[in-house]
């Protein structure tokens, strides 16, 4: 039998098993997909501490994003067909997760990915682009001439929001804690680079935006760090706080945000990929920069099935990374 990650107990990645179940049939329109990769999200740990914006009964599978080749269709699929590669897009899962040797999905929540990608970096696709374009494209509609400020930029996410600021014809700034991380987010495509334990995150911003501030601030830490660059704002700041990386209380700048129009939106892509519009104009719109090698999701490691512990290991860790994290069934 095919062998899945099921988390059986809210205790992070020690709740894990690799189970083994019957191949099930997909109905109505789900499609079944024969698993070749699936990576590794920040969600998946808080929803396995059921801290994450939905939870799931356990047992339960886990995980948002896989690639890989259908092997069966459900009655009432009408765009895809067995065969087709495919990698599954971000959603409140409802249970199904696809973390493991197969994931059957409803087809609203499956696309094509470009031919010009691996499997590894097929599943590493979604999560990180379409949560950076809703905000920067469809919400603020970044323009150029516009400065987006992007803390924790080593991220998966933080590297994804660095290519879609750039499509967009924005100036991207990253922000790291170290000095270390620096030169690969130059390497990476960010335009300037603040190294937090050394560099006030305010003032670094406003000299690199010639006094402008960032016309969007993107923050998956929150809690102290907010206080940190609440003088770096662009009049109309858009702040999108879309993670809670900092486990402390986020305290709002409302003085400063007053001064300057700004807004604070706890955010999600899953406030945008229910609506079939917004699904489509936003995997469009990845798909084609990626087909035209315009953006390329970056892989940092590959672990096989067997050592998925030590995937999530790493992942959490944080350390180093260069990409997202991939396990190959």
């Amino acid at each position: 039998m095919p062998k899945i990650l099921r988390l059986h107990e809210f205790k992070g990645p020690a709740g894990l098993r690799i189970d083994e179940l019957p191949l099930t049939k997909p109905e109505g329109n789900e499609v079944s997909i024969k698993v070749d990769a699936f990576s590794l999200n920040y969600g998946d740990f808080e929803l396995m501490n059921n801290g994450y914006v939905f939870s799931v009964d356990l047992p339960s599978r886990i995980g948002d994003e896989a690639a890989g080749v259908i092997d069966a269709v459900g009655k009432d699929v009408k765009h895809l067909k067995i065969g087709d590669r495919v990698s599954t897009l971000p959603w409140m899962n409802e249970g199904y997760g696809v973390d493991g040797e197969f994931a059957t999905v409803p087809e609203t929540f499956v696309a094509k990915y470009p031919e010009n990608l691996t499997p590894a970096e097929g599943c590493s696709i979604w999560v990180a682009y379409l949560t950076a374009y809703y905000a920067l494209a469809q919400i603020s509609q970044v323009k150029k001439g516009d400065y987006v400020l992007i803390t924790a930029a080593t991220s998966s996410a933080g590297l994804a929001a660095i290519d879609m600021a750039h499509l967009l014809g924005a100036t991207a700034i990253g922000t790291t804690r170290t000095q270390d991380n620096k030169p690969f987010l130059i390497e990476s495509g960010a335009d300037h680079v603040i190294v937090t334990q050394d560099e006030d995150i305010s003032k670094k911003v406003m000299e690199f935006s010639s006094n402008k501030g960032a016309s969007v601030i993107y923050d998956p830490i929150g809690g102290k760090i907010v206080q940190e660059y609440a003088n770096a704002m662009a009049m109309g700041c858009d702040i999108y706080l879309y993670g809670g990386m900092d486990q402390n209380p986020t305290i709002i700048p409302e003085i400063e945000m007053t001064q300057k129009a700004a807004v604070l939106r706890p955010y999600s892509v899953y406030h945008h990929i229910y609506d079939p519009e917004q699904r489509k104009q936003g995997v469009n719109f990845v798909y084609d920069a990626i087909e035209k090698g315009k953006i390329k999701p970056r892989v940092d490691r590959v672990f096989p099935f067997d050592e998925f512990a030590r995937a999530f290991e790493y992942s959490l860790a944080g350390k180093g990374r260069t990409g997202k994290i991939v396990i190959k069934p």
